[in-house]
C-alpha cells in the first residue's frame, strides 16, 4: 500500500465517510496486497494505543487527550458513530463516557448530539434527572428544557 492511499483512507475517516472499522478492513485489504513486495517503514507501524487509521498528528492529539482505541469502541457501541477527532477529543475532555451515553439513550434521549451531550455535562443534567421530571409528568422535555430546569434549581 502507497502512503498516498494511505493518507487518502485516513483523511476518509477524519471526515467522517469512513468508519474506524471500514478503514482498517480497508487498510488490511491493501497492506495484505502489498505486503508481499513491501517491508515496514517506520511510518507505517502502529503505536501503543493500537490506531492506524488516523494521520501522526490526529494519533498525536488523540494522546495528548488520551483518547484510546477502547474509548473510541465503548462510544460507537453505545450508538455514537462517525465521530471527528475533534468530537472525540471534546467528549474525553468533558469526561464524558459511554456508560452516561447509554444511560442518556435508555431515558429516552436517543439521538443526542456530541454538543448536546456537551451541554447536558456542563450542566450537570444527567439520566436520574431526566428520570425523576418525567416521573413528576414532565414528558416532553428537550435538552435545552432541562437545562433550563437545572439552572433555575428546579
Amino acid at each position: 500500500m502507497t502512503n498516498p492511499e494511505r493518507t487518502k483512507i485516513l483523511e476518509m475517516v477524519a471526515e467522517g465517510s469512513l468508519t474506524i472499522e471500514q478503514a482498517d478492513q480497508l487498510l488490511e485489504r491493501l497492506g495484505a496486497q502489498s505486503q508481499a513486495s513491501a517491508t515496514p517503514r517506520p511510518d507505517q507501524s502502529q503505536n501503543a494505543s493500537g490506531f492506524t487509521t488516523f494521520t501522526a498528528e490526529q494519533m498525536a492529539a488523540l494522546e495528548v487527550y488520551e483518547v484510546d482505541a477502547d474509548y473510541i469502541r465503548a462510544l460507537q457501541e453505545a450508538g455514537l458513530r462517525d465521530l471527528t477527532v475533534k468530537q472525540l477529543i471534546s467528549l474525553k475532555d468533558y469526561e464524558i463516557d459511554a456508560d452516561e451515553i447509554v444511560a442518556l439513550r435508555e431515558a429516552g434521549f436517543t439521538d443526542l448530539t456530541v454538543k448536546q451531550l456537551i451541554s447536558l455535562t456542563t450542566y450537570e443534567v444527567d439520566a436520574d434527572d431526566i428520570r425523576a421530571r418525567r416521573a413528576a409528568g414532565f414528558t416532553d422535555l428537550t435538552v435545552e428544557h432541562l437545562i433550563s430546569l437545572k439552572e433555575q434549581g428546579e
